[in-house]
């Protein structure tokens, strides 16, 4: 009985990451005025910049009305993250997300990054501008 345990939970693990890596090769219908690659293009150039240590820079990238919660503290942590990771290795594809809210439409990239010892999976979202509104790693 214990050998079948053994056996399922891997299986199960496995099939779990499976799914996982189809569905992120997918994309939602992104909403009118944006485009696939130029939402992923601009995703890794933010995540470039954010990784260049250019805190001034990767801020300005933000709509208005959100730069003033970001601070340097927060920024220095996700520095601190991406140096636990390691030298960045290769973005990997985006799965896109749209969304409409007040009137105004949204996209996002939700991406894979490899790094020497680990990923990180980022959110970038944008709006209409294309002015960062969500910039996420974990």
């Amino acid at each position: 009985m214990r050998k079948m345990k053994t056996f399922y939970l891997p299986a199960i693990f496995l099939a779990s990451c499976a799914i996982f890596l189809t569905a992120c090769g997918t994309s939602s219908k992104l909403p009118e005025g944006f485009d696939e690659e130029k939402v992923q293009e601009q995703a890794i150039r933010d995540i470039d910049l954010a990784s260049s240590n250019n805190y001034e820079g990767w801020a300005d990238r933000f709509q208005e009305d959100l730069k003033a919660s970001l601070t340097e503290d927060s920024y220095q942590q996700y520095l601190d993250l991406l140096g636990e990771k390691g030298e960045f290795q290769e973005y990997g594809k985006c799965a896109f997300v749209g969304q409409e809210q007040d009137g105004k439409n949204y996209a996002a990239c939700v991406m894979i990054v490899e790094y020497e010892k680990g990923d990180l999976q980022y959110t970038v979202g944008y709006n209409e501008d294309m002015e960062l509104v969500q910039f996420f790693a974990k």
